[in-house]
């Protein structure tokens, strides 16, 4: 389990317990310092995701070799984010008792997976379609290896839509997982064609 990953699963239980000490046996808390204190962790890292968001968006704007659809993707999938945090950030904010704050914590982490997928989500769909783009400009140089080139494009072909395709949810493992899986294949390729520019 990554420090992400850790980080997730401390807060829900942190945040658990917090609530726990605060109410009165068999009460769920309405107010006081420890329900307080909860709302504004839980706040906290929602501005936290919101922040990261905005990074994602620049990196994504910064992409001149993003391929149209990705970008579009990747853009309404921002927004989307954006504005169900925000949401949340409000809902948080106004909460009243143990049960509905615990339960925003977990929509906060397992609904949007702003960390361990949507940040990935960019980068490799950046990566990939750049990687594509050398590709297709190593293979019209002269004495270009362009089996190699193909076989590299080949393994590349469909990974960025896989990934884009990958949905939030509980199974943080399963998640990092898909991620790894075409982190692997970016970055073979760029390996690949690395060696490739070394013997030109």
């Amino acid at each position: 389990m990554n420090r992400l990953a850790r980080t997730a699963v401390t807060l829900v239980a942190a945040l658990a317990a917090t609530l726990v000490a605060a109410a009165p046996a068999g009460a769920a808390p309405s107010t006081g310092p420890g329900l307080d204190a909860a709302r504004t962790a839980v706040v906290n890292r929602i501005d936290k995701r919101l922040d990261a968001l905005k990074r994602f968006e620049a990196t994504a704007n910064g992409a001149g070799q993003l391929q149209a659809a990705h970008r579009t993707t990747l853009t309404n999938l921002i927004a989307e984010q954006r504005s169900g945090l925000s949401a949340l950030k409000t809902k948080v904010q106004a909460e009243t008792t143990a049960a509905a704050l615990k339960a925003d914590a977990q929509s906060m982490v397992y609904d949007y997976r702003v960390f361990i997928l949507t940040g990935p989500k960019v980068r490799l769909t950046v990566a990939v379609d750049t990687e594509l783009a050398v590709v297709a400009r190593m293979k019209a140089e002269p004495g270009a290896d362009a089996a190699k080139l193909d076989a590299i494009a080949a393994s590349l072909q469909g990974k960025a839509d896989t990934l884009l395709a990958v949905q939030p949810g509980p199974d943080g493992d399963a998640i990092r997982a898909q991620v790894a899986a075409v982190r692997t294949v970016a970055k073979t390729a760029h390996t690949d064609l690395k060696s490739l520019r070394k013997k030109k």
